[in-house]
């Protein structure tokens, strides 16, 4: 099948309509074209003018801000789970093992919780494991947080540099207050 398909390319590039000019292409110079406050040059000029601006708290980075901060709950639940199981446990007795200990629960997935045995309902090893388990529906909710605040921000208008590393610090922020929230009141740290 893979020559097949290298030799239906080489007879599409061998009949390509393409001219082959070594010599350059003159265009023709273009005054810069204004719209609005953005000065844009149609050719001849390679740079986007932007505006300053101030950074500021807007519509969209609250609800991306509140995706990030959940995408660290989940995160940080994640690890708590992981790695302090036993303190967990200790702050909340009635908590499930069979649900909320990735050490047993990672076996819900399963028949009679036999990896041998086979997946429990169809696609519960793969597409529905989340509903398996604690572990894998914070990694689902993880996901589909920074999933969701990525797609609100592809939506975003153009900004300065300075804007971009101004919101990696604002959101860094809000995954890091969702991290702590749910993993510090679990640590055994003990400061100097």
């Amino acid at each position: 099948m893979r020559q097949y398909i290298v030799i239906l390319l080489l007879a599409c590039s061998a009949a390509a309509q393409a001219q082959i000019n070594n010599e350059p292409v003159q265009l023709p110079s273009v005054a810069p074209l204004s719209i609005g406050h953005l000065s844009l040059a149609v050719i001849g000029q390679k740079d986007i003018q932007l505006p300053p601006q101030r950074w500021k708290l807007s519509k969209n980075h609250v609800i991306t801000g509140a995706l990030i901060f959940t995408a660290g709950m989940a995160k940080g639940f994640n690890e708590t789970l992981q790695f302090h199981w036993k303190s967990f446990r200790h702050k909340n007795p009635g908590a499930n093992p069979k649900w909320f200990n990735p050490a047993v629960s990672w076996r819900n997935k399963y028949e009679n919780n036999d990896p041998n045995a086979g997946a429990k309902f169809p696609l519960s090893t793969s597409l529905l494991v989340m509903f398996t388990d604690q572990y894998h529906l914070n990694n689902f909710v993880n996901r589909l947080a920074w999933g969701s605040a990525l797609v609100v921000k592809i939506g975003e208008k153009k900004k300065p540099l300075k804007q971009y590393l101004l919101d990696m610090l604002y959101y860094t922020a809000c995954h890091q207050v969702g991290f702590g929230l749910t993993y510090y009141p679990f640590t055994k740290y003990k400061g100097n």
